[in-house]
């Protein structure tokens, strides 16, 4: 991309303005009350925490996903603490964030956030959230998941198809089959100009232009040739260089008129949905394999898919900056960290914590994380890249 390192410094350059502007700067006070940054202790008095924790009775989370609702009982039954959960996407939760912290309101407590590359490139650095770990789970997570922010589990959004209606295997074997005129306006995902998490999912596609141009003459048994509409796209944008096969891709996937809808489980269940004739594909969640229903649902991830089976994002846990609840906030995130992620024990959620990773995958019968192919999104290159992104995205639609 055309003059990359300069965009991405002026970039950097108004993030850090913004943050000096905008932002306002953690209390020093509460830090050291708090026990996060500079204050954090050594060691951790989980029976003054816990003290302290039912001392401020309520904990408030921002949640990306709705299973929050299913804590709520069991940790007021345990500690008296009640959780005031609410299900916001991680991109508008830091938007919230950052308004209701400019403004001196200061209400939430904890995240639950998949948005790494806001996270880590607006959020941590303006002092936004804190790292929090719990010392009784530490020795089961590497240090990216540690560092720089705490990784409860890792999720991806992959390729789905109706196992029933196709008895025997997946309809397609390469993602450039989506481009074929058979599948036009039979590919189900989110739009990537309203959902955060599919806008990552096809920026990570474009930024490995090389295994998609191999897969691409896999499929076809040629080399790729650009389209027109793709050479004119790259001439009209001043941040990208050349054209390539992701970008390639990303034109003729548009132009097959592929199906936006807002609900990754609508997204499921339209893709499994056993009564009907011609079923689509669908991009959406890998843990929706739990809304399979025997009769009803039958949908089933193409793990062979060439060249990768999906792309992987890490769901984080942090404090919030100005937590008027510190220490419940604590609790909780030890608590989703332990017996508490039980809602997320689900097949294709897979546990940052080494020992329930491998009971998921006795229990589900699964590849292990690590042996699935899964591109990881790039945080950095996710938010420097936003805007060549969507420039590209809407010059291509």
């Amino acid at each position: 991309m055309k003059q990359l390192n300069k965009f991405k410094a002026l970039t950097a350059i108004c993030t850090i303005a913004l943050a000096s502007a905008s932002f306002v700067q953690a209390d020093e006070a509460w830090q050291r009350e708090a026990g996060v940054g500079k204050y954090t202790p050594e060691t951790q008095d989980w029976a003054a925490i816990e003290s302290a924790a039912r001392e401020e009775g309520t904990v408030t989370i921002y949640s990306v996903s709705s299973r929050i609702a299913k804590l709520v009982d069991k940790f007021k039954e345990r500690y008296g603490i009640e959780i005031i959960g609410h299900d916001i996407a991680s991109d508008l939760q830091l938007e919230k964030l950052r308004r209701e912290n400019n403004a001196g309101v200061y209400t939430v407590d904890v995240l639950f956030n998949s948005e790494s590359s806001i996270l880590l490139n607006e959020a941590l650095p303006a002092n936004l959230v804190w790292n929090f770990i719990p010392d009784s789970v530490s020795d089961e997570l590497t240090e990216s998941e540690m560092t720089p922010l705490l990784i409860q589990r890792h999720s991806s959004r992959i390729v789905y198809y109706n196992t029933v209606l196709n008895p025997n295997g997946a309809p397609i074997n390469s993602i450039w089959d989506m481009t074929r005129k058979e599948w036009s306006g039979r590919t189900l995902l989110p739009s990537p100009l309203e959902d955060s998490l599919s806008a990552n999912f096809i920026q990570t596609i474009l930024a490995n232009p090389e295994d998609m141009a191999a897969a691409y003459q896999r499929e076809f048994g040629e080399p790729i040739i650009y389209s027109k509409a793709v050479i004119k796209a790259v001439e009209s944008i001043a941040t990208i260089d050349k054209p390539d096969a992701s970008m390639e891709w990303l034109y003729r996937f548009l132009q097959n008129d592929p199906v936006f809808q807002g609900s990754t489980t609508k997204i499921f269940k339209n893709v499994g949905d056993i009564a009907q004739e011609n079923p689509p594909i669908g991009i959406t969640t890998f843990s929706k394999l739990r809304k399979n229903k025997k009769g009803v649902y039958a949908a089933g991830p193409i793990y062979d898919l060439d060249p990768v089976f999906g792309v992987t994002y890490p769901t984080a846990l942090m404090i919030a900056d100005m937590a008027p609840h510190p220490n419940a906030a604590k609790l909780l995130i030890r608590y989703m960290m332990e017996e508490g992620f039980s809602p997320w024990n689900e097949p294709g959620d897979y546990s940052a914590r080494a020992s329930v990773e491998a009971n998921q995958v006795k229990e589900f019968g699964l590849p292990s994380f690590n042996d699935l192919s899964l591109w990881p999104v790039d945080a950095e290159e996710i938010y420097y890249s936003k805007f060549s992104f969507l420039a590209l995205y809407l010059a291509l639609s």
